[in-house]
């Protein structure tokens, strides 16, 4: 009895194992079916179809990138514009309260550079911001040296800007003292602000300004300390200086030459409004820039105005320009895109 129960039991699992094997054989054989006869499961992914998606993930990532690049622009360049705009208004409340617009300072100076200069009162050294004046320095600021190539106007040597008198007049941000023996400063002001400025360089007694706030990330101050040439640059969010560009016009002007205006303020189609262009070719001129006799201006989002040196300008450009620069670009076409960008504002003064 017992071998006979045996016998079915063995019975009953073998059954059961010759199902499971027929099931499976069966489940095989209809993956292989479905598939091509490969064996592969159904909706795996075959190499090709694996590369074409990775191919598409980096396309995405590069669109996003360049995107993201694209936003950084222009929030910069709406950063940049409220710079300048705030520069602006402190310009305006300047010439509104003194009556003149700040002098050009002497920093950028071809030869002997400064900020500073002294003379002799009564046996004392006495300090004063050395800036040009009209009377001692018009052919300068006429711009009577300068030889403009009409066709690469960006690459005079055009030194009629400062990047330190909007620091030193504006915020009053020059550490630097009236005489050596005394703790008066030379803007005879304590801290930021000035005292009322003169045309020479000198201060009188007043409390004024400071006519900016440069104390953001968007608009601050590079200051030097230095004995013989402290400097207080207003500088932009990049850490560039903001230039401030002066010049005279010609007593009697008939033409536009007679302006004196300088190629950075015009740009590369400085040419097209020069008098040696046929009249018939010539554009009429901007009559706020025809009417102004200074000027605010900032390098933007690439960091360079466009009269740098080559090398220069193509570092820049190639790192902050947004695309690579072509190596068969021309000069004058290098500057043309690096002042493309430029931020500027004008304005006139009567001194």
């Amino acid at each position: 009895m017992r071998r006979l129960a045996g016998r079915w039991v063995g019975a009953v699992v073998r059954q059961e194992r010759t199902v499971h094997m027929r099931e499976a054989h069966s489940k095989i054989r209809i993956e292989r079916g479905v598939s091509g006869g490969s064996g592969r499961r159904v909706g795996a992914f075959t190499l090709i179809q694996l590369l074409i998606a990775l191919a598409v993930l980096a396309t995405l990532a590069g669109i996003l990138v360049a995107a993201m690049s694209v936003a950084r622009g222009i929030a910069k360049g709406a950063a940049d514009k409220q710079v300048l705009s705030g520069v602006s208004s402190g310009m305006t409340a300047f010439v509104t309260t003194f009556d003149i617009a700040p002098p050009l300072m002497k920093d950028q100076a071809k030869t002997m550079p400064k900020t500073i200069e002294t003379q002799i009162v009564n046996t004392v050294s006495v300090s004063s911001i050395a800036v040009y004046t009209p009377a001692a320095d018009q052919d300068f600021l006429r711009g009577k040296s300068l030889n403009i190539n009409t066709t690469n106007p960006l690459a005079t040597d055009d030194r009629r800007y400062s990047t330190n008198t909007l620091g030193v007049y504006l915020a009053g941000a020059l550490n630097a003292r009236l005489r050596a023996d005394s703790d008066v400063p030379i803007d005879l002001k304590e801290g930021l602000g000035i005292g009322r400025p003169t045309l020479t360089g000198t201060f009188e007694k007043g409390t004024y300004g400071p006519f900016v706030d440069a104390g953001s990330r968007s608009l601050s101050i590079s200051r030097s300390d230095d004995k013989t040439m402290p400097t207080a640059e207003l500088q932009d969010a990049n850490k560039s200086p903001v230039r401030y560009y002066r010049w005279l016009k010609n007593k009697t002007v008939t033409k536009w030459d007679d302006l004196n205006i300088p190629p950075m303020v015009v740009g590369p189609e400085y040419a097209m409004f020069h008098s040696s262009t046929p009249a018939g070719q010539r554009q009429q001129a901007n009559p706020q820039v025809t009417a102004a006799n200074w000027a605010i201006v900032l390098a933007g989002n690439n960091r360079v105005f466009g009269d740098e040196p080559l090398a220069e300008l193509v570092k820049a450009l190639n790192m902050y320009g947004g695309a690579k620069v072509d190596e068969s670009m021309s000069e004058s076409a290098l500057r043309a895109r690096a002042w493309q960008d430029n931020l500027l504002e004008v304005g006139s003064a009567t001194n």
